[in-house]
């Protein structure tokens, strides 16, 4: 099982702290929340973290080390706010994923310990688990971050946005999320 197969339950262990229910009838879904309006809201806390790291760092679909994949997916996933498969429709969640580019090589444990620094200063719940490698952010309106080391030792981390759960309805209006996002 590699890594990331394991770090599969600690991902829904984050969406399920962050106001996503195990089924549609126990889910709190903000019905004021579109799918649009969750997108940039993810990309607007990325960014404020972004903005606390040293210029030249960037948030990018294509990571610094060649030998780790590139996000292809350009637009947020929908994950259901629900278990198991009698669903097939009602309230979901997104998930948004990019690599942190431009962190000084060698210094991953630095970072990772910074970034959570960082979102406490923001008064935002955190929560690391040193064993995974996972540090996660919940963020009092039902967003949160998760911060992954990728294990290579050469700084490569990813950061990963939720949204709550919201209606179903209103995912098709969202729009490809940026290959990059550059340091503000």
């Amino acid at each position: 099982m590699s890594k990331y197969q394991r770090l599969i339950p600690i991902a829904l262990a984050l969406l399920l702290a962050a106001g996503c229910g195990s089924t549609s009838e126990g889910a709190h879904v903000d019905e004021s929340l579109t799918a649009v309006d969750a997108q940039f809201k993810i990309r607007a806390y990325m960014s404020e973290v972004l903005a606390e790291l040293p210029a030249g760092t960037a948030l990018s679909k294509q990571p610094d080390n060649p030998n780790l994949p590139t996000k292809n997916r350009r637009n947020p996933i929908a994950n259901p706010c629900w278990e198991g498969n009698i669903q097939s429709s009602g309230p979901r969640y997104f998930s948004i994923g990019y690599w942190i580019t431009g962190l000084p090589s060698g210094l991953t444990a630095e970072y990772f310990e910074r970034i959570p620094a960082i979102w406490q200063s923001k008064g935002w719940a955190t929560e690391t688990n040193d064993i995974s490698d996972v540090a996660k952010a919940k963020i009092p309106d039902g967003f949160g971050l998760q911060l992954q080391d990728a294990g290579k030792g050469d700084g490569s981390l990813s950061l990963t946005g939720f949204s709550p759960c919201l209606p179903e309805s209103t995912i098709d209006a969202m729009e490809n999320d940026p290959f990059t996002i550059p340091h503000p």
